[in-house]
């Protein structure tokens, strides 16, 4: 996320806490350090409406803060609110006709819309280029909010933007103790880390018995900064992976799976699955503990290859910095994009399980902050009345889909967005539909798919 710029510049030197869960009783110890934190490198082509929008938010941060962080338990009450009225809505049993997909990938990339990406294909020839013509272009695949955090908490489970981590969750906050879920599956008020009671499409999968991963990029690189597992401020702390620094590019707000108790507090579930990306030699952080494997290592064998693998790029390669700060990288936000996905993307599709069955989709999390459109029958949520801060939602980014079961060169208009993939996601495995995921007007269907199941 780009836009709370001033808020991240506050401060040049701060404390940094190594990972805790944040649980009562937990026997973390923290790690503290002094770490200088350069300043922020901007793309002079953003929106200026974006850091003016932010200072609203991080405005009311402030004040939200000290209800989520105070008295806050990790539970929410049940009640018996009106279900969210959309149009179009689908069911909530898997779709039919779906190819026999057993692994999927996801890669979310940073902050670019469709105009600026898939539109130019002569910016970014590999990803508006080279992909689409192996797989599928969603040409009217959209974001759900503004700006990066809420994004990726949608993707994994189907939850409304709130007024938190529409801000970044600039504080590692609890919601407070009085939120409750409605009927519709979506909690009231505003906060970043979600009580045991909200659900993740990981908890799913794991209740099913089958695997998952969230491999990121950077994570534990410098273990003052964050732990090479399960990387995350204490609950209640400020988060300062906010900014990149030299060597570590990891960006907390990026790994969803870190918002949930229902992931952290199973201190053994969430090290073995929330894990450093590693190099594609399969290095790993110093830090990493003995036994993790990044996805260079788990692609080896369809044994070893989650059934789900969530894909975080560091700051640098995910297109949100340019230049970079945590590496070498070129002063375009679109190359730095191209050399990770050149890099990776082959080594997905050449694996044994894509090969099998697989299906590697590769998103941006928003588009820039002055496109607040939305698609698809998406509302919002009880905390916060427009999603994209501006507007219903995060604007049209594209998406491209590659699999043995999408025919090269397909183009799909139909409208979709980061519901729709979590949805897709869970029709795939027969899961039940999570939050917002119900009611989406559209899941991935035989415009996309070419041999059905």
């Amino acid at each position: 996320m780009g836009g709370l710029d001033a808020a991240r510049r506050s401060a040049t030197t701060r404390p940094v806490p190594g990972r805790a869960t944040g649980s009562p009783g937990s026997d973390r110890t923290h790690n503290m350090a002094t770490f200088p934190r350069p300043p922020r490198t901007h793309r002079p082509r953003r929106c200026p409406t974006r850091t003016k929008v932010a200072a609203v938010l991080v405005g009311a941060v402030s004040v939200l803060t000290a209800a989520c962080s105070s008295g806050a338990t990790h539970s929410a009450t049940t009640t018996a609110a009106s279900p969210v009225t959309t149009t179009g809505a689908s069911t909530t049993t898997s779709t039919s006709g779906l190819p026999g997909i057993r692994h999927v990938f996801l890669i979310v990339l940073e902050n670019e819309g469709f105009d600026a990406t898939f539109g130019t294909p002569s910016a970014d020839p590999y990803l508006a280029g080279t992909l689409p013509a192996q797989g599928a272009l969603l040409t009217n695949y959209y974001g759900i909010g503004h700006f990066s955090n809420d994004n990726y908490i949608a993707l994994i489970s189907g939850q409304a933007p709130n007024p938190l981590n529409q801000a970044d969750c600039q504080v590692f906050a609890n919601f407070p103790a009085s939120a409750t879920v409605a009927t519709n599956g979506q909690i009231s008020d505003s906060g970043c880390v979600f009580p045991t009671t909200m659900t993740t499409v990981a908890d799913q999968l794991t209740q099913a018995h089958l695997t998952w991963k969230g491999y990121m990029e950077d994570m534990g690189n410098i273990p003052s900064r964050e732990s090479a597992v399960c990387g995350h401020p204490t609950v209640g702390s400020p988060d300062l992976t906010e900014k990149a620094v030299p060597g570590d590019g990891y960006a907390t707000r990026h790994d969803p799976f870190v918002y949930f108790h229902s992931i952290i507090d199973d201190t053994k579930l969430c090290d073995s699955h929330v894990v450093p990306l590693g190099t594609t030699s399969g290095s790993l952080p110093a830090g990493a503990p003995a036994g993790t494997t990044g996805l260079a290592t788990d692609l080896k064998s369809i044994a070893t290859t989650p059934n789900f693998s969530f894909i975080t790029p560091n700051l640098c390669n995910d297109g949100h910095d340019a230049p970079c700060v945590n590496q070498q990288g070129s002063p375009s936000a679109l190359a730095n994009i191209g050399t990770f996905l050149q890099t990776w993307v082959p080594l997905i599709t050449g694996s044994p399980a894509f090969r099998k069955d697989g299906l590697l989709e590769i998103t941006f999390d928003e588009a820039d902050s002055a496109d607040a459109t939305s698609c698809c029958g998406e509302t919002p949520g009880p905390a916060s009345a427009l999603p994209g801060v501006t507007g219903p939602g995060g604007g049209r980014i594209g998406t491209v889909l590659l699999s043995p079961f999408v025919k090269a060169g397909t183009i799909s208009s139909v409208p979709y967005n980061h519901y729709s993939t979590l949805a897709t996601i869970e029709d795939i495995f027969g899961l039940t539909r999570l939050g917002q995921a119900k009611t989406v007007s559209a899941t991935f269907g035989t415009d996309v798919f070419s041999t059905p199941g």
